[in-house]
């Protein structure tokens, strides 16, 4: 059996390791404000697995729990900030930077003695509250020594490999998209510690910031998806609360209270473009965990408002964006066996020309539309001379713009300035040379000391 979890804020699923239907393996306590359960790690007897739950109720700590297969039911093992794992009788977990072990009595699931240390100064991964340690049952132990994660900056590049200034200090930012006018960009701001995300806007001029949404830690909604109008006045942001998708929209300046545009109960949905006309909302969607991937659906803003697929078969398609005539869309697919970057028809959809045969995500307009940018899977920033002026596309020679060092790319990479000359770069400000990794064996001898 394999125990995961689909995503960050949902409980865990198990699933036959030869194939099978997924079924829940924990339940989220929604009163007690629990967003997610992650980081299982099966015990011994194959039946019982530890797993990490975090919380969005203020005051309260994350806590470790013993889940078993077959049941919902899980018994409170103890707080921890961060994962923890079994290993030779001990239960291996952080208290601040300090790697601790403690005897586990596997007889009556429980802690017994007192923690001893064993490594200092571990890593710890901000983003997803990952310590960097990991142990094998044959007293074999590695780690990664190094500061804990506070965030990342966002970073203006520009298109000759040139590094600008930072314009905001580190956090943890996603999706940053900026306003088609040019003079702010909004961007969620996730608080780890409580799983809670808002969105946020920033005014480049005056160098201030001023907050779109207010999360509701009872209900444990995130917002994010961050999606400009094309006259730069109005946001749809999607919100998840209790499983269930919705789809808001809000002046940017935040003068009026959210508008519900969309709400599922039994796919996601988070908004991607808006067509220059304004009549469509485009977004993708997943009718369930158990669908093959993402798709890209199209929502009109006005008539009868009834969404419809562009692009729905059996692979994933993400990062969907209107081009700037209104009459292609640019997204991409993993149907060749890796991400790659596709043009079809808006909104009908159709035919499609693959724009490289080297991969990318995320791909990009210039406000004339005769460029293109997307990144390829070297973390590279790449360029495409696009011509769309027929009914058939034509596309020059992809060629490299810069190596984006550090770039977020599971955070909402980048965006792109109307003239294709300015990078905002959600960079992780990554330091010359690496952390060390140190490998110890036949730690449980020294706690014998």
């Amino acid at each position: 059996m394999i125990v995961f979890t689909p995503s960050s804020n949902q409980n865990l699923f198990s699933v036959p390791a030869a194939g099978g239907t997924p079924e829940p393996a924990s339940k989220l306590d929604v009163a007690k404000g629990e967003n997610s359960h992650r980081w299982p790690g099966f015990l011994p007897d194959g039946k019982h697995f530890l797993y990490w739950s975090r919380t969005s109720r203020p005051g309260e700590s994350p806590v470790l729990y013993i889940g078993e297969l077959g049941s919902l039911k899980a018994r409170l093992l103890t707080k921890s900030e961060t994962m923890a794992q079994y290993a030779s009788g001990h239960l291996l977990f952080l208290r601040g930077q300090t790697l601790m072990a403690q005897p586990f009595n596997l007889g009556r699931m429980e802690l017994s003695g007192e923690p001893q240390p064993i490594a200092e100064h571990i890593a710890v991964n901000g983003a997803s509250v990952r310590a960097m340690f990991s142990a094998s049952e044959t007293g074999t132990l590695v780690y990664q020594s190094g500061e804990a994660s506070t965030g990342w900056n966002l970073v203006w590049w520009g298109r000759e490999e040139k590094q600008m200034e930072a314009i905001a200090q580190a956090s943890r930012y996603i999706g940053p998209s900026l306003s088609p006018d040019g003079a702010r960009f909004a961007v969620t701001i996730f608080v780890g510690n409580q799983g809670i995300a808002d969105i946020w806007v920033f005014d480049l001029a005056r160098a201030t910031r001023t907050r779109l949404t207010f999360t509701n830690v009872t209900t444990n909604a995130n917002q994010g998806g961050a999606t400009w109008t094309p006259d730069s006045k109005t946001i749809f942001y999607s919100s998840v609360s209790k499983g269930v998708f919705q789809i808001y929209a809000k002046a940017a300046d935040g003068s009026s209270s959210e508008r519900l545009v969309l709400e599922s109960a039994d796919a996601t949905a988070y908004p991607r473009s808006v067509s220059p006309d304004g009549h469509y909302l485009v977004y993708q969607r997943r009718l369930n965990q158990n669908e093959t991937g993402d798709h890209i659906w199209a929502l009109p803003l006005s008539g009868d408002g009834k969404p419809f697929p562009i692009v729905q078969d059996a692979f994933d398609e993400r990062a969907p964006t209107v081009s700037p005539d209104g009459k292609w869309l640019a997204y991409q697919s993993n149907e060749s066996g890796r991400p790659e970057i596709y043009i079809t028809a808006f909104p009908a959809g159709g035919a499609k020309w693959q724009v490289a045969s080297n991969g990318g995500t995320t791909p990009k307009w210039r406000r004339d539309g005769k460029e293109m940018f997307f990144l390829d899977p070297q973390d590279r920033l790449v360029a495409v001379d696009v011509n769309t002026s027929g009914n058939a596309v034509k596309l020059g020679a992809p060629h490299t713009l810069f190596q984006a060092v550090g770039i977020q790319r599971d955070f909402g990479p980048y965006d792109v300035t109307a003239d294709g000359k300015k990078f905002l770069i959600n960079s992780g400000n990554l330091k010359e040379g690496t952390e060390p990794v140190t490998l110890v064996q036949n730690w449980p001898a020294e706690l014998k000391k």
